[in-house]
């Protein structure tokens, strides 16, 4: 059987991602996404009306983009352009997905909670949006296990279930892009602020619609991930699944809480496995490994299904 079109750009996509890791900022389109939202901000109400507006333009103009970048490119003279559309697709899909870098940042990070808690206070910001300041090393090591289960969803689960969602129609890559700019509008306006409580409503809700069936296969993939652990994952993403203020975070965090039985607590919001133990030394590196083995099954079933696609 010929390799479709679809999973020769996810096996590029993802081959893009491992070896070569993030693109630089000024044309990474998620970043121009995000340059995006952070203008439209500025510049409406802080009405629900405006945030529907602000969703509207940017799930369909990033789309949109995609699609038109990807029609000049198939419009260009000569059998180059059959590559040239390939590998565009494949840079456009690798650009909403973070397998290498959230298992890097992740770690980066939980090797300095180890050596030097001050520091990794500091570099906890670019993983998880709480205040770090008073942070113990076990409050710091849960943080970092959450996000990397919470952030397996955002940034591989979702963006290949887009990809396969329209792939049959040739608009996966087009659809994952929507997707990232719902992702997107979210991280920046999604919170219950009194600037932005009502702004932020229609992304925030958009993006509890689009992760809401990619969380609980999230979920199923850090349970098949570990087999051995599978039942304690279940009985704890079926008891705190909903424990979080998100419908969906909490799913994929209490199947990792539950796989490695451990506490994981955000102070004054929620606690996932009140009776674990607290996160110690060598359990950010069992969470990257179960989270990497979850991501490794994910990109195998994608790949299993585009392959029986003509």
């Amino acid at each position: 059987m010929p390799m479709s079109w679809a999973l020769q750009v996810l096996l590029l996509a993802l081959a893009w991602d491992l070896i070569l890791g993030e693109p630089p900022a000024r044309v990474h389109p998620v970043v121009i996404m995000g340059r995006a939202v952070a203008s439209l901000r500025r510049r409406v109400p802080r009405t629900r009306l405006s945030g529907a507006a602000v969703a509207s333009v940017m799930v369909i103009g990033s789309a949109l983009c995609g699609h038109l970048l990807l029609e000049l490119c198939s419009a260009l003279p000569g059998r180059a352009a059959e590559a040239l559309v390939l590998l565009c697709a494949a840079y456009l899909l690798k650009s909403t997905l973070a397998f290498r870098s959230l298992l890097e940042t992740s770690r980066d990070i939980g090797r300095a909670i180890e050596k030097d808690i001050l520091k990794a206070r500091d570099m906890l910001p670019a993983l998880v949006s709480r205040n770090p300041s008073g942070l113990s090393s076990a409050q710091a090591r849960s943080a970092v296990i959450e996000s990397l289960s919470e952030n397996f969803v955002d940034t591989v689960v979702s963006p290949i279930f887009f990809f396969l969602l329209l792939c049959p129609w040739g608009l996966g890559v087009e659809s994952a892009l929507a997707f990232k700019a719902i992702s997107t509008m979210d991280s920046m306006l999604g919170y219950r602020t009194p600037e932005l409580r009502d702004l932020g409503f229609v992304p925030a809700r958009l993006d509890d619609l689009a992760n809401w069936l990619p969380a609980r296969l999230g979920t199923l993939f850090i349970m098949a991930a570990w087999p051995g652990r599978a039942g304690p994952a279940l009985r704890a993403s079926l008891r705190y699944g909903r424990a979080t203020p998100s419908p969906n975070s909490g799913w994929p965090m209490a199947a990792a809480a539950g796989a490695l039985g451990v506490r994981l607590e955000k102070p004054g919001i929620y606690v996932l496995l009140e009776e674990g133990r607290s996160p110690k030394p060598g359990d950010i590196d069992l969470a990257l490994s179960l989270v990497g083995r979850a991501m490794g099954l994910c990109a195998l079933t994608a790949v299993a299904i585009l392959w029986q696609l003509p």
